[in-house]
């Protein structure tokens, strides 16, 4: 299939009120508008987001991501004691307390496209950025710098104290901040 119909296909389903494949199950609202620039522009559609989130996840024994499960997800701002609820009850697993940036997976019309919206997304800051695959789509992965992970609890009791749990939310929500910034210029760079 050409790129052209691939991209009806895509935006197709984004359009779609029907659940996506995500855990939150929709499009994240603080990407939307970033999402419409890049898909208004002929040369490039998304296939898949994140806005940034600060989450508690549990990993799995088995390393295996479709095996985990999360305590609390956010993609916004949070509070401590939206945390402390999360945390009543505790996993034998270990539990982990992470900010993730914003990340974006754009298929491209040719590699010169792929080139040009790869140095964008790095001159506004998406520093860990790069062309995933070229055949049979070509396929750039842009997210941000912004992360934070912390192993806070194992075997059902949380090793950290609750100075320290205030601090790492603080800090999330200003690395969250940062990232909307990130998103905010990258729609402006591709806003028609």
């Amino acid at each position: 299939m050409d790129f052209d119909k691939q991209k009806v296909t895509y935006l197709k389903n984004l359009k779609n009120t029907a659940p996506d494949r995500s855990k939150i199950g929709t499009v994240d609202e603080a990407i939307k508008p970033l999402l419409d620039a890049i898909n208004a522009h002929e040369n490039y559609y998304t296939t898949s987001s994140c806005a940034g989130r600060i989450d508690l996840f549990v990993e799995p024994e088995s390393g295996k991501k479709h095996e985990a499960d999360w305590l609390f997800v956010s993609h916004d701002k949070t509070t401590k004691e939206e945390i402390l609820a999360a945390l009543r009850e505790l996993p034998e697993e270990t539990l982990w307390f992470r900010m993730e940036g914003a990340i974006l997976h754009v298929c491209c019309r040719d590699l010169d496209a792929a080139d040009h919206f790869l140095k964008d997304c790095k001159a506004i800051g998406w520093k860990h950025s790069g062309i995933t695959g070229t055949s049979p789509r070509i396929m750039v992965e842009a997210i941000t710098s912004e992360r934070i992970d912390v192993p806070i609890a194992k075997d059902n009791e949380l090793f950290v104290d609750l100075k320290f749990l205030a601090y790492l939310v603080k800090e999330a929500n200003k690395k969250l901040k940062k990232t909307r910034v990130k998103i905010s210029r990258l729609e402006k760079a591709y806003h028609m």
